[in-house]
């Protein structure tokens, strides 16, 4: 009877021991697991903090390089702003632009001649010069080295330079652009070393019309009959000229030609 009552007084509180020592072992289990999720909380804000740094950090460098840029190119664009206004200052002479050519008229050449020291350039041929042109003109073949004749020792900066031919439609048009290509490469765009380059508009067939007082001799048209053979010849030597030039263009590519 005794042994009966001891037992069960004792299984209550057995049962309450082992109910008491799971408990605590759930809530430790499950507080280790609370502090192995915080830490791996702690371990990700962590590092979302320093990629979020980073990326502030290089955004910010970004933002630096890019402001750097801007600038750099706004100051570029003012610079040619700048000089390009300097460029429209030291135009001289009142002209018309037209694909990119700048014309004056003959009145205005006429006006010029009086008042300045230009360098007038005939750019058709040889019987054509000969038999009547612009005073003061100098005459332009097909093999006159432009770059010693404009950028060589005697060159003058800003001087005024008016080339015409007949009409002023091919063949001075030509040297204009090539003298416009050589200034170019001499320069640091868009400065010019001649920028007063201009083209005599309608050429010699109607500046000979109007101010023949100003003009040595008389006016022979390119296709005259009386200089066929001469026509001839001067477009046999201008595609020669085509050849050379086109092949001193490669050699300065390739460097392997030997062409004087």
């Amino acid at each position: 009877m005794e042994a009966f009552l001891h037992n069960l007084i004792r299984k209550p509180l057995l049962n309450q021991a082992l109910f008491t020592l799971n408990k605590s072992n759930q809530t430790k289990e499950i507080n280790e697991n609370y502090s192995k999720q915080g830490l791996l909380s702690r371990k990700k804000i962590k590092i979302d903090q320093i990629d979020n740094y980073e990326n502030k950090l290089e955004g910010a460098q970004k933002f630096k390089y890019d402001n750097k840029e801007q600038n750099e190119e706004v100051g570029l664009n003012n610079d040619m702003n700048i000089t390009f206004d300097e460029q429209r200052q030291d135009l001289m002479l009142e002209y018309h632009l037209e694909n990119s050519i700048q014309y004056i008229s003959g009145q205005t050449l006429a006006q010029t001649m009086k008042l300045y020291d230009i360098l007038i350039y005939d750019c058709r041929y040889l019987y054509e010069f000969q038999g009547g042109h612009i005073q003061g003109a100098k005459h332009l073949n097909h093999f006159t080295n432009l770059f010693e004749e404009l950028f060589g020792a005697t060159k003058q900066q800003n001087k005024i330079v008016v080339l015409y031919c007949e009409f002023s439609i091919k063949r001075s048009q030509e040297k204009y652009f090539e003298i416009r290509k050589l200034d170019r490469s001499m320069n640091k765009y868009p400065k010019l070393t001649y920028n007063n380059l201009y083209l005599l508009s309608k050429g010699y067939s109607e500046f000979y019309k109007k101010f023949q007082n100003m003009c040595n001799g008389n006016y022979i048209p390119m296709n005259d009959i009386l200089y066929e053979q001469e026509l001839e010849k001067e477009q046999q030597l201008r595609n020669i000229a085509k050849q050379k030039n086109r092949l001193k263009q490669i050699q300065k590519i390739t460097g392997c030609l030997n062409i004087k």
